[in-house]
């Protein structure tokens, strides 16, 4: 056995410029191939599979922190023209021509590599093999584009500039719009495909068409760091998101279109190919990221299974199938077979197995239950994981054999790549295993036409009016994603806000114009790219032609940057206008305080931030009780906001979660009247007691005897601030249901009474006869939908309820509409 060196050097270091260099040592047969891996993080990584780990002596978290510093918005590389396996000199071998079958074309790739090769191919950075009869230039597998082009593992690590930058998706959610979903979910994957062949990467590789996202876990706790990368707390709505957002990633916002318009045919959907893949990750009970290494998600019953942790997984690996269902689309008339060409397995085990190596995961569930036949990716350097942090196997070999030889195919990380040929000389797998993992991995390649490229077929469209409309959809995008969680009292509305009235604006807080961190960079959370510009709240009212008096007033957490106790920037209130027309807080969170690697501590405000907040609302009250104060919170987990909630000087609260390169215009908008806020909450708000309630690592969701239960399903503890589905509008709404003659189907009749235009989430729960007993839930999302009504008008909204009513619960079913049941209907299934 030899010791080799593998020396990696990552980016330099926006904005620092620190060259990070990472000693990496493996043990491996003196006959193994030498490869050079970039050490980075996919949506989660764990660094090296020695030196995070066991060399260092821990799990690389303080790494991980960083992770956002280590992608580099710099090119450090002169431009050269694309490389593609199949230019002119290879076009005309098998695997190139579109005339033959995938499965032709795959099993001619693999029959041109020795064992060697086919390990050297397994990880995300796979390298370029080029022989007479075939040429494999070097490829990127590792891709991220969670709620907008965010940044490759390619010419080096680079996060991507010039791209449109949506709402965290937990804000997206929050709008319950499904077309709005696709929009975006479409605008990714143009830009995703024009990035291959932009030329400004100055690269030979390839970014890749292949792409580590969704994130489809449920947000279950609130402390979650990366649960803004999610739907939110309910499955129904989660496994709507990712059936939508996967179409329309791989297929183009024109899918969706299609099924509204009922339009969808095996006529019109047959030349649909997928331009790039998405995955769904991760598989599977992963919400967590305190000891997210070593934690075993143990005890989960099979009713949590069944209706908590997997529906939005069989969603998104059959997306077409759900939505083709949802929609009443026939199924003679289309083939149904569609859905995430990826699925990525987590960090955690299950029961003890970790996911990456467990055969129920990989192969019952998800390749025999539900058919799967795209690829399996690990999380990232989760295969080392195995070994070195969940001590299931008794070396990195073995590891690389079991996670191969359970489902796996791809290691995000270079564990199956510099151990796994060990792994089949010690037969911790076979060469049929590592075949069986080519395969699934070409065919995705294939599927999403890497061979049918050349250099003739480059193909960029950054004309200025798609970036106009892409932008004007990110706007749109962070309108629908506010949510106003409070206005006045039942005899005043201060919002919304009068450009006449109210035209001197003294605006605070510390993510109201993100000075110290980079101009804005903090409203777009994790997982993001660079946008061509980003307008903070500063910006947008100064935008509007308002006269604006900023201040700072305080860090966003109670450490300052060199980790010294944070302090007040300034006394606010000795300095700001004794005449102002309205005084506008912007508070919140950070990636300094939820993350990736970092869950919270605590549901409230940073105490910095509360002190300054009720410090500046009270003396603007003591000098003009007229003038409006509102609170604006930005964040990715819910915030317990009680105390503002009460807080009689503080007038109105606006909630919403890190909302992209448009934040200030659309919270502007907003303010000022010029759009009617309809986000609801896709989270509940509870009291920050809720900590001592429930534990972080209790993965059960319904109550038992140490624990209250969990969302807005379940949940039986104290009082909630704000309930999952709340939110208010500057229109008085009005519904009424009644079931339609001879139709399972209710009609929701949804009228603006009074106020202004807008639109409006209706959102239908349904209560069983024996709701909140024998582990039924409380009540349950069964649909949603998002209609514009005119004032004075209405809209009715059709909801099939046929699967309820024809259950096998007999007894009172209970529909309603809103999270405060404005409106109901029951029926009553015979016994």
């Amino acid at each position: 056995m030899a010791i080799k060196l593998y020396c990696i050097f990552t980016v330099v270091v926006a904005p620092l410029l620190v060259v990070i260099h990472w000693l990496r040592y493996h043990i491996i047969d003196s006959t193994q191939q030498q490869s050079s891996v970039k050490v980075m993080m996919d949506s989660g990584g764990s660094g090296s599979s020695n030196s995070m780990n066991a060399g260092s002596g821990g799990t690389g978290e303080e790494w991980m922190k960083d992770i956002t510093k280590q992608v580099s918005n710099q090119e450090v590389s002169p431009p050269q023209q694309k490389d593609y396996p199949c230019k002119k000199s290879y076009s005309h071998l098998p695997h190139c021509n579109t005339a033959l079958s995938k499965e032709e074309r795959v099993q001619y790739i693999i029959s041109q590599l020795n064992t060697k090769e086919k390990i050297s191919l397994l990880g995300h950075d796979s390298p370029s093999i080029k022989h007479t009869d075939l040429y494999l230039p070097e490829y990127k597998w590792w891709n991220e584009g969670l709620h907008g082009m965010a940044w490759t593992d390619c010419c080096p690590p680079y996060k991507w500039k010039n791209v449109t930058v949506f709402p965290q998706v937990i804000g997206l959610s929050m709008s319950f719009n499904r077309t709005s979903w696709s929009e975006i979910g479409g605008i990714i994957g143009t830009e995703a495909l024009q990035k291959v062949h932009d030329s400004t990467t100055k690269s030979q590789i390839h970014p890749g068409l292949t792409y580590f996202t969704p994130n489809i876990n449920i947000f279950r706790d609130p402390r979650w760091g990366r649960g803004q990368e999610t739907p939110g707390e309910d499955p129904v709505l989660t496994s709507h998101y990712a059936a939508v957002i996967i179409m329309s990633l791989q297929y183009g916002n024109g899918f969706l279109k299609q099924l509204y318009g009922k339009k969808y045919t095996k006529t019109n959907q047959s030349s649909m190919k997928p331009r790039i893949s998405a995955t769904c990750k991760h598989f599977a009970a992963y919400s967590l990221e305190t000891d997210r290494f070593t934690f075993s998600a143990d005890d989960i019953s099979n009713k949590d299974w069944t209706d908590t942790y997997l529906p939005a997984f069989d969603s998104c690996i059959h997306a077409e199938k759900f939505l083709n269902d949802y929609f009443e689309i026939e199924e003679s008339s289309v083939s149904s077979s569609r859905g995430a060409l990826g699925a990525m397995c987590s960090y955690n085990s299950v029961d003890g197995t970790p996911s990456c190596a467990n055969k129920d995961l990989l192969q019952k569930k998800l390749r025999n239950d539900w058919d799967y036949s795209g690829y399996v990716v690990s999380d990232c350097w989760a295969i080392a994981n195995i070994y070195e942090s969940h001590n299931y196997t008794s070396s990195l070999a073995e590891a690389a054999g079991v996670a191969i030889s359970s489902g796996v195919d791809l290691d995000c990380g270079d564990t199956v790549q510099g151990h796994g040929y060990k792994a089949v000389q010690e037969g911790y797998m076979t060469i049929e295993h590592v075949d069986r993992a080519l395969s699934n991995l070409f065919g995705v390649l294939v599927d999403v036409g890497y061979f049918d490229q050349d250099e003739h077929s480059a193909q960029t469209d950054d004309d200025a009016s798609r970036v106009q409309y892409h932008n004007q959809v990110a706007l749109e995008a962070a309108l629908q994603s506010i949510v106003l969680l409070k206005n006045g009292d039942n005899e005043s509305s201060p919002l919304p806000l009068s450009t006449t009235k109210h035209r001197k604006v003294t605006l605070v807080g510390p993510l109201a114009h993100d000075k110290d961190r980079g101009k804005g960079d903090i409203l777009l959370g994790n997982y993001h790219g660079v946008p061509t510009n980003i307008i903070t709240p500063k910006d947008g009212l100064e935008g509007l032609g308002l006269e604006v008096e900023y201040y700072q007033g305080c860090d966003v957490t109670d450490k300052s940057s060199k980790g010294n106790s944070s302090v007040q920037k300034e006394d606010v209130c000795q300095q700001m206008s004794d005449n102002n027309d309205a005084i506008v807080l912007v508070m919140g969170l950070s990636q300094d305080l939820e993350s990736e690697s970092l869950d919270r501590t605590t549901l409230q405000l940073p105490d910095i931030q509360h002190k300054t907040i009720q410090h500046i609302s009270q003396c603007a009250k003591a000098s003009n009780p007229n003038t409006p104060v509102i609170l604006v919170l930005i964040t990715g987990g819910a915030i317990d906001v009680s105390s503002y909630k009460a807080n009689k000087d503080i007038d109105a609260i606006l909630y919403t979660n890190y909302p992209g390169q448009a934040a200030g215009q659309a919270l502007v908008e907003v303010l000022y009247g010029m759009y009617n806020p309809s986000g609801r909450l896709t989270t509940t708000i509870y009291q920050n007691s809720y900590m001592n309630e429930v534990a972080l690592d209790d993965m059960q969701m319904r109550p038992h005897e140490s624990s209250p239960g969990r969302t807005y399903r379940f949940y039986t503890g104290e009082s909630v601030v704000y309930p999952f589905g709340h939110g208010l509008s500057y229109s008085k709404w009005d519904y009424s249901l009644e079931m339609m003659k001879d139709e399972a189907v209710v009609a929701v009749n949804v009228s603006n009474k009074a106020g202004p235009d807008g639109a409006h989430s209706v959102l239908l729960f349904h209560q069983g006869p024996n709701a909140g007993k024998k582990g039924n839930p409380i009540k349950a999302l069964i649909d949603f939908d998002k209609v514009y009504v005119s004032s004075g008008d209405s809209q009715t909204i059709h909801f099939n309820i046929k699967r309820w009513i024809e259950s096998e619960e007999k007894g009172t079913h209970t529909f309603m509409v809103g999270p405060s049941d404005e409106s109901i209907l029951q029926i009553t299934v015979p016994m």
